[in-house]
């Protein structure tokens, strides 16, 4: 009997089921061989920081995979045709299908975890002091989901942000001059994303149009200028919006609190204020 095979993908894609050079920042696909039936999943990470992938599948029948299903691994950072798993044919006198969801997300999901010890910078040059008008949450925005560590430096437009930790530049847009009171404007707002060697990412948000002093794939020291503030996508002022985060192993964002290194060596969490707090590198 001719072996019959379906293919059913549904993930936050549209994934090919054939290998080839991809243009995709991060791709699952599979390669089937002709002779045996069997098929080779793949993955493909052209992001700057690794990626977690979860693959579930819908459809199973007469295959069988060489590992433990529900798939869950973390693929490094530029890999290219990475082999997840294969399927194999239980029957070949039998027909057989299979259909599968892919979710995936930066960083370590499964096992990764914020270094809590780790002190960081805060994200202005040395010596300057700037209040602080939203802290850990803040009754305007940062009570919401994946936010409730956020920190709102109130600055004047075009004043330098610095990195506050060592890591990887993984996303950057810089060419929005929007901002708004409300969240519908949130899209138009300017940001960079740095990855730190723990799995956990810093967004640096509202940054003035063509003010980023970086690149993806630049890697940065802590205390580095890296961007001019703005006031740009969702906001009523000139500010620095700051948050670190990660996502957890349900692949959602989960918000991380952070200590900032102060004289003396003293470390503490930034709190609302006018004064604000003076950066020390």
């Amino acid at each position: 009997m001719k072996n019959v095979f379906i293919l059913l993908i549904l993930s936050f894609f549209i994934l090919p089921s054939h290998a080839k050079d991809s243009e995709e920042l991060f791709e699952v696909f599979n390669i089937r061989n002709e002779e045996d039936g069997s098929t080779v999943v793949y993955a493909t990470n052209n992001y700057m920081c690794d990626e977690s992938v979860l693959i579930e599948f819908n459809t199973l029948k007469n295959m069988e995979a060489d590992v433990k299903l529900p798939f869950r691994t973390v693929v490094p950072a530029g890999s290219k045709k990475y082999k997840l798993f294969t399927l194999t044919i239980k029957n070949r006198s039998k027909g057989s299908q299979l259909g599968y969801t892919t979710r995936f997300c930066h960083g370590n999901a499964f096992e990764g975890e914020h270094d809590d010890k780790h002190v960081y910078t805060i994200p202005y040059k040395e010596g300057e002091q700037y209040g602080i008008g939203q802290a850990y949450g803040g009754r305007f925005s940062h009570y919401m989901k994946g936010k409730t560590h956020a920190i709102d430096f109130t600055m004047p437009e075009g004043t330098s942000i610095c990195a506050a930790r060592d890591g990887i530049v993984i996303f950057v847009k810089d060419d929005s001059n929007k901002h708004g009171k409300t969240i519908k404007y949130q899209s138009y707002g300017n940001y960079i994303t740095i990855y730190h060697s723990d799995g956990t990412m810093a967004n640096y948000f509202h940054l003035k149009k063509n003010g980023s002093k970086v690149k993806v794939g630049d890697k940065v020291k802590a205390g580095e200028v890296i961007a001019l503030s703005g006031n740009t996508g969702w906001s009523s002022g000139p500010h620095l919006h700051f948050q670190v985060f990660r996502f957890d192993e349900n692949m959602e964002v989960k918000s991380v609190a952070t200590k900032f290194r102060q004289v003396e060596g003293k470390a503490i969490i930034l709190k609302k204020s006018k004064e604000g707090y003076l950066s020390v590198h």
